[in-house]
């Protein structure tokens, strides 16, 4: 059952659903956002979730060399706290500001070290500070001891969305055995190469020499025994190319899971992902990673395609929502379709079976906030939430990101308002844990 469509007033939330209370925001004169959907900010304890808190003077600037604070903010007080300074994040996924498993208050953050390069920290709410990961640090095992990250330097030339703007520009490495993903212990700070893009591309049979390509977004099973990850690059159709690969937690048994597109994914489980992707056959990945379709009589066809949307073109090109295993049989099952028929950021409940995600803004503007149960198959729409981005610059956009608190019963969210980017949490227990 829905509410009145005006109940949710005039402000950033255009609509909510009946049952979910006004949510909880941060303050309305600065920008204090989180980032990325794979992660919770919220402490172990559930009290305070993390957020990159922006100076004034970047607050509705698309500038991510400037300074900002990794902070903490109490939902139920409203008290936000400085806890540490940084000048590597983005607007995508901030400074992957997280709390290190197995501790009670301890978070990790990427900043500039003393070379000029990326390392990561560790701050308590205390403010004690300390360098750890050469590299940064982007996923976190569940036993809090080893993290995975890309090569940030890499991502800042090659995808500057997801790169830190601020590192020292080194020349790129030709030698694609020098980058790749890395693997960094918590404790003792030692650094090692985990997967050289030189190894990927080898077990590729379509692999080219490796100019502009990368790997990114890696991600760690919830037992902590295999790494899944993108291998991407830009095509001359000019659009981008992507292969998802996994492999075991020390960087062997590499298998190739998808290729061609492959947009955001979450664990439903160790052995099985849920992904956006498009699985429209061998032949269009072929002609797009040698760039056939960048030919002058394809290309008009290429370029009129990308106008359309809709289901039908979803369906045509078998591009959905997946449910696909990671042990390389290449067996994959639709997923919420037709429930859930658009691209979007999923987050996985472990405790109960609902699953989070969002769409991007519609032709009125605004983004939806969106929970489905696995069982039941069951949509519900929790909020509608007016997009207020007002840089034209695209890595700037502002999606939700959907994240679940520890107990999965809230959800936070980011959102733009008058060109500030801000946090809400929504309160769903009635949906998903109702008395």
């Amino acid at each position: 059952m829905m509410a009145d469509p005006n109940s949710a007033g005039s402000g950033p939330v255009a609509w909510r659903h009946e049952s979910v209370p006004a949510p909880q925001m941060t303050p309305n004169d600065e920008s204090i956002f989180f980032g990325f959907h794979d992660i919770s900010p919220w402490s172990p304890n559930g009290e305070l979730l993390l957020g990159l808190r922006l100076p004034p003077t970047a607050q509705s600037v698309a500038d991510t060399t400037q300074p900002a604070s990794i902070c903490s903010w109490d939902p139920d007080t409203g008290e936000v706290v400085n806890i540490a300074d940084t000048t590597c994040w983005n607007f995508q996924q901030a400074a992957r500001m997280q709390w290190v498993p197995g501790h009670t208050g301890i978070a990790a953050f990427n900043t500039i070290g003393s070379s000029g390069g990326c390392v990561a920290g560790l701050v308590d709410m205390d403010m004690n500070e300390r360098k750890v990961a050469d590299g940064g640090l982007y996923a976190i095992s569940p036993d809090g001891t080893w993290g995975i990250s890309p090569d940030f330097g890499t991502l800042a030339a090659r995808w500057p969305a997801y790169g830190y703007a601020s590192l020292l520009q080194k020349p790129l490495s030709d030698d694609a055995g020098e980058t790749g993903l890395w693997r960094n212990d918590l404790a003792s700070g030692q650094r090692r190469l985990f997967l050289s893009l030189a190894k990927v591309l080898d077990e590729w049979d379509e692999a080219s020499t490796g100019a502009g390509h990368f790997l990114t977004h890696p991600s760690i099973s919830p037992d902590g025994t295999k790494v899944v990850f993108l291998h991407r690059f830009f095509a001359d159709d000019e659009g981008s190319f992507t292969r998802m690969l996994v492999c075991d937690a020390d960087g062997t048994n590499l298998i190739s899971l998808a290729e061609e597109k492959v947009s955001h994914f979450d664990w439903l489980d160790n052995q099985t992902l849920l992904i956006w992707a498009r699985f429209a056959g061998s032949g269009l990945a072929k002609m797009r990673s040698s760039g056939a379709l960048n030919s002058s009589l394809i290309r008009p066809v290429v370029n009129l395609a990308r106008r359309f949307t809709g289901r039908w073109k979803k369906r045509v090109l078998s591009e959905s929502y997946f449910a696909l295993k990671i042990d390389g049989s290449g067996n994959k099952t639709k997923f919420g379709w037709p429930a859930l028929d658009c691209d979007g950021h999923p987050m996985v409940a472990r405790r109960h079976d609902w699953i989070v995600t969002d769409t991007y803004p519609d032709a009125q503007g605004e983004l939806a906030l969106i929970l489905w149960n696995r069982q039941t198959r069951q949509r519900v729409d929790v909020a509608r939430i007016r997009d207020g981005v007002m840089s034209r610059d695209s890595d700037a956009k502002c999606d939700l990101h959907p994240r679940w608190n520890r107990d999965e019963t809230k959800i936070a969210v980011d959102f733009c308002e008058n060109g500030l980017r801000r946090m809400a949490v929504f309160d769903v227990s009635a949906i998903v844990a109702p008395t």
